[in-house]
């Protein structure tokens, strides 16, 4: 970047969370326009849902890019979530419990809120692994800063060595109605709290 001007993260977090937001406000209108009362409740638990969401830019400080890309997986695992029960509760074929409506991605919490994110890299097999290919050397470092997750890197180092996909992985932390799952509860925690803490010291 020119200058070595830092991109305002915070700004772009708010920005993808409210129109999030706007949508789902958006689609429960509209389904109850239309008289469907199954929808506007579904689309309205997702409104809900998307509220549990912080507000990270309201702490007044910078976000680093890791802070955003964090938020960014969240925010893309309660939409694969969201995506997920919609098919269940509003499809005339359901998918079946565990089932996901796109088989490449998968999503995983540790028990202390943090999350990670497994994709198949559709042209050649490879794993992304919260936006890095699974190279030995990241997976290492994965092992060190994800150590609840560490069984999880190494079956995927398996299985992409061996062609396997997501085989053998579980189906990672489903949302469940308007409560936060205890993980995203603890990453919430976590990372207001870091923020906390940076505007204090910046007012000091």
């Amino acid at each position: 970047m020119a200058g070595g001007e830092q991109l305002n993260w915070a700004g772009l977090l708010q920005y993808d969370q409210e129109q999030g937001l706007e949508h789902r406000r958006h689609d429960a209108a509209a389904a109850g326009r239309r008289g469907d009362t199954r929808a506007r409740a579904q689309y309205l638990q997702e409104v809900a849902q998307w509220e549990m969401l912080p507000r990270l830019w309201e702490f007044g400080v910078q976000l680093t890019e890791d802070e955003y890309q964090e938020a960014g997986r969240v925010r893309s695992w309660m939409a694969h979530e969201q995506a997920a029960d919609r098919d269940r509760g509003l499809s005339r074929h359901p998918l079946p419990p565990g089932w996901s409506p796109d088989p490449h991605i998968r999503y995983f919490w540790s028990q202390d809120g943090y999350l990670m994110y497994v994709t198949t890299a559709r042209d050649d097999g490879r794993f992304v692994v919260n936006h890095d290919f699974l190279t030995p050397e990241w997976a290492d470092r994965l092992r060190r800063d994800l150590p609840r997750l560490a069984d999880l890197v190494t079956l995927y180092e398996k299985n992409q060595e061996e062609g396997r996909g997501h085989e053998g992985a579980p189906a990672g932390t489903p949302l469940v109605g308007v409560s936060p799952p205890e993980p995203l509860r603890l990453w919430r925690a976590r990372v207001e709290g870091a923020l906390r803490h940076r505007a204090a010291d910046r007012s000091g």
